[in-house]
């Protein structure tokens, strides 16, 4: 097998809704923004995710990229402390709740298939138990994060068309359309320095919020 073949399953394996982490659980604010009418059409949720993926550009998507390289070094001192800033910018108790239980769940997928997971920092963040598992399965820095991303699209579309009139052909069109936008945030995320990362979301914020108390709700977050 090929190497170029061998990333590519890891990146499918990885980015696969089938993957039992239960990103499925999660809206990430989403249902809120639906449910107070802020996303109510095609359009609205575009504009939505496209805002969203800013957030995954300057936090995430760079973090993950430093995760993986301090794991490459076995550098216990930079994967503590960009565990410690992906975990500290999650702004809401749900938003941690939902990194904490998709990392828990990733770890103990790791673990079941014989990775050694001793290297992660306690309580690991979801980035950094996202980056051992795309080391683990053959995948580069990049594919690691674009498989995120993709992963993180298809299941805010999920969400959406579970609580939206939105109909299967519209969630494709979401997703053609965003493609670019996914490249973009990866290519944005590679090319921040340190003192760059960063970027609060008032609207995912407020609505993470006040999804606590949402009278009925699908997704746990």
């Amino acid at each position: 097998m090929t190497t170029e073949v061998g990333e590519l399953l890891g990146l499918l394996h990885l980015a696969s809704p089938a993957l039992p982490i239960g990103g499925f659980a999660y809206s990430a604010g989403l249902e809120s923004a639906i449910d107070l009418g802020w996303v109510s059409d095609e359009d609205g949720l575009e504009l939505w995710l496209a805002g969203a993926l800013q957030g995954l550009a300057h936090l995430d998507l760079p973090v993950l990229l430093r995760l993986y390289r301090a794991l490459e070094r076995n550098d216990h001192e930079a994967l503590a402390h960009w565990n410690d800033v992906v975990r500290a910018s999650r702004e809401t108790r749900e938003l941690l709740f939902e990194d904490e239980q998709q990392a828990r769940a990733l770890v103990r997928l790791l673990k079941g298939q014989g990775t050694e997971v001793a290297m992660l920092p306690a309580p690991p963040a979801l980035m950094s138990a996202w980056a051992l598992a795309a080391r683990s399965w053959g995948l580069s820095a990049e594919g690691a994060a674009l498989g995120f991303a993709w992963s993180w699209l298809e299941n805010q579309l999920t969400v959406a068309s579970k609580t939206l009139p939105l109909g299967q052909t519209a969630a494709q069109r979401l997703l053609l359309a965003l493609k670019p936008a996914l490249a973009g945030a990866l290519a944005l995320a590679g090319e921040l320095h340190d003192d760059q990362l960063g970027l609060s979301l008032p609207g995912q914020v407020q609505a993470s919020a006040l999804h606590e108390t949402q009278y009925s709700r699908l997704f746990r977050s």
